[in-house]
């Protein structure tokens, strides 16, 4: 009876480590939320992690968009002026990277930025530029001052105040959902969030993820630089694909927060990397805003830069830091110290 049971349990000692040791299967599933399409591909022996990946996202496209009636956002935006309204821990925590990034950027990222991006938005069906006067009405609106989170309710004290989180909403997810795929025992992943890249972990092989940033002056899907990455947010952002045309002029869906003017910088796209996706995709933002010297600035004042790529139309600058990950460029390569 003891031999039994013995050779049973070698049997199943057996199965487990035939299990372990065999090689990962690629896994990857397709969908539409956040207003893209969504592509993700896990490493392992069953794609049951991507059930529960797939439902974070869902859940932070619910509790996030300023578009969805019943998310916490707009609940939050429709009671502006009133009284404030308890959320969710993720919605709190983004709102929160939020703040963070206004401050990093000096008010350049604006969480409260929606009643400017909402008056060019309703001015877009009849092809007219928003007046002077209710743009300058929408700015005060978007003063960070009237944001206020208190423990776990967020407050915006004036009437109109419109709560915004489009910059950093994709990013934040792809972190989340990183995070949640390392939790249930993935190694190795990559998110993809409509471009917005995040890669867990590195591939089955030990090798790192080589990530293509397209470049703006080509058909799609030609990349300008490539980059080698592991654990990293690889966000880019650009003025090539969305943008507003009004008596023959292209005003982008970028907004200086303190004009509440469309900005169109010396920048044709900016790259962000970093493990920290809410800050490579409010970075990415705000430095299509300021341009390449500002965007510079502000990264000499933070303590660990992220890698940034800048693109403009007479070529590529990247930071100091990116100097072993960029393993092929197609143009000349111009490094910027950020440190």
């Amino acid at each position: 009876m003891k031999r039994k049971i013995f050779v049973a349990l070698i049997l199943i000692l057996a199965g487990f480590m035939s299990l372990y040791l065999r090689e990962p299967e690629e896994f990857t599933r397709n969908s539409e939320a956040m207003n893209t399409i969504i592509r993700m591909t896990i490493y392992g022996h069953d794609d049951s992690p991507l059930d529960g990946a797939f439902s974070l996202l869902n859940e932070l496209d619910r509790r996030l968009s300023m578009y969805n009636p019943s998310s916490d956002i707009s609940l939050i935006n429709s009671n502006a002026g009133l009284h404030p309204v308890t959320v969710n821990s993720h919605t709190l925590k983004a709102v929160k990277d939020g703040m963070t990034l206004h401050e990093i950027t000096g008010g350049i990222f604006n969480p409260l930025i929606g009643a400017v991006t909402k008056l060019w938005k309703i001015n877009r069906a009849d092809g007219k530029k928003p007046s002077p006067e209710s743009l300058d009405h929408a700015v005060k609106l978007s003063d960070i001052r009237n944001l206020s989170v208190s423990g776990d309710k967020i407050f915006l004290r004036e009437n109109g105040c419109v709560l915004d989180l489009g910059g950093i909403a994709k990013g934040y997810a792809s972190t989340e959902i990183a995070n949640h795929l390392k939790i249930n025992g993935v190694k190795s992943a990559i998110i993809d969030l409509g471009g917005n890249v995040h890669a867990l972990g590195e591939k089955p092989d030990g090798s790192a993820w080589r990530i293509g940033i397209r470049n703006p002056l080509k058909p799609f899907g030609t990349p300008a630089i490539v980059v080698d990455v592991k654990d990293c947010a690889v966000i880019t952002s650009g003025n090539y694909e969305r943008y507003k045309t009004i008596d023959g002029k292209k005003y982008s869906h970028f907004f200086n927060p303190v004009t509440g003017e469309s900005v169109n910088s010396d920048l044709l796209s900016v790259t962000v990397i970093t493990p920290d996706g809410s800050l490579a995709d409010g970075l990415a933002t705000a430095f299509m805003i300021t341009g390449v010297d500002k965007a510079l600035g502000i990264l000499r004042e933070m303590d660990n830069p992220p890698g940034v790529v800048f693109i403009t139309q007479e070529g590529i600058i990247a930071t100091s830091n990116l100097r072993e990950v960029i393993t092929k460029s197609l143009i000349p390569v111009i490094f910027a110290e950020v440190r």
